[in-house]
């Protein structure tokens, strides 16, 4: 009878393991360090209105332990992604494709990512898609990260791409007139 206890018991503990994280790939630059690909320790999204202006939806995706509480610098060789969703004042975010393309007359999304205490940027291409939204103090966000730019002859490859999952840690509506 033990034996057949210790068997549920595993196969319990199996059932009730998490799923691995979502894997985020980078290319950032043509060195080893600049290709990457992590499984963040902290993500996050913080929702700001900005009264008769805009909408963000700030995502954060850091290989290290960090929150919404204030800013840390990646650890040497340690990425942090970052992405900004904005949108028209009356057009506040939901689940859509956001591009980054250069403009930013519409809505859109800025990708930046950090490696250690060096930036790099992310010329036009691609965007990240929001499969689910939830705007709420203890919502979540869901979607794919899929930036892609593909080279030409002064600037290599760059990409951004993965699924995620995070958390809003910050709601900042604005106040009702």
């Amino acid at each position: 009878m033990s034996a057949r206890l210790a068997l549920v018991a595993a196969l319990l503990a199996l059932g009730c393991s998490r799923p691995a994280a979502p894997s985020i790939h980078l290319e950032v630059g043509p060195a080893a360090g600049e290709r990457l690909e992590f499984s963040p320790q902290a993500s996050f999204a913080e929702y700001v209105e900005l009264k008769d202006s805009r909408h963000e939806l700030r995502l954060t995706f850091a290989g290290y332990a960090t929150s919404c509480e204030g800013y840390v610098t990646p650890p040497p060789g340690r990425p942090l992604v970052s992405v900004v969703i904005a949108s028209p004042w009356n057009d506040p975010p939901r689940p859509a494709h956001y591009p980054w393309t250069g403009q930013t007359e519409r809505a859109h999304a800025l990708p930046s990512v950090r490696i250690g205490t060096r930036a790099y940027d992310l010329p036009p291409g691609g965007g990240v898609t929001l499969r689910s939204l939830e705007l709420s103090p203890h919502g979540s966000v869901e979607g794919d990260l899929d930036f892609q730019f593909p080279g030409d002859a002064e600037r290599p490859a760059k990409s951004v791409r993965g699924r995620f999952v995070a958390r809003l840690c910050r709601v900042n509506r604005a106040e009702a007139p």
